[in-house]
């Protein structure tokens, strides 16, 4: 039976991204019956109205074909988690190698400051470092104990003896390069003979005032 152009739009519909053969749409295989003919022409006319599109024979609703599933352009909570763990990955191993960088930028100076043939007092420049280097690596809230500070000059290598060392402390208070600061409870401190014992009360912490 011949279909009318309504009848073959929905026909052709109903078969989506499959399509439809102009055999399976006029009913026959007989190129030179009526219905194969009229059928024929009528799919040209539809295809000239741009209503469908033939493509190998088969014959499709226009835009049917290149329709494709659009992904969403939110992402997911799974997805997001993904991308914070990998960046908290990121970070760690970046943690990791800015700490092996001052590691090793730790141990050059070291070795410099172990083969100098010098056994001098440290230098103002060189006691900022050693109260840089605790202040940073142990999170000391820029008061450093004492006690730690003079650990980290004999790590780079300086000898001395308390006394020497806090004379100069105290020279570098009174000229305002650093701020000595007293401790609260002074007989509960570990390492208490580290500290310094003055008319302004036990002095026992360094916070760095004057940048060079």
């Amino acid at each position: 039976m011949l279909k009318s152009k309504e009848e073959i739009i929905e026909f052709i519909k109903k078969s989506g991204k499959n399509g439809e053969t102009l055999t399976h749409i006029s009913g026959t295989r007989k190129r030179s019956s009526p219905e194969y003919i009229l059928t024929k022409q009528l799919l040209d006319d539809l295809i000239a109205e741009k209503k469908i599109e033939k493509k190998h024979s088969r014959y499709y609703i226009v835009g049917v074909r290149k329709q494709r599933k659009v992904r969403s352009k939110y992402v997911t909570r799974s997805e997001l988690e993904e991308v914070i763990q990998q960046v908290y990955k990121d970070i760690a191993t970046l943690k990791a190698q800015i700490d092996r960088a001052f590691e090793y930028v730790d141990e050059v100076f070291l070795s410099v400051r172990k083969h100098r043939s010098s056994v001098a007092l440290p230098t103002e420049q060189d006691m900022q470092i050693a109260y840089d280097n605790v202040n940073q690596r142990e999170n000391a809230g820029d008061s450093v104990p004492l006690p730690d500070f003079k650990r980290e000059l004999e790590r780079m290598g300086f000898k001395f003896s308390d006394e020497e060392i806090n004379k100069k402390l105290l020279e570098m208070d009174r000229a305002e390069i650093i701020y000595l600061q007293q401790a609260n409870n002074p007989d509960e401190l570990e390492e208490k003979e580290k500290g310094i014992q003055t008319e302004r009360g036990f002095l026992f912490y360094i916070t760095w005032i004057k940048r060079f």
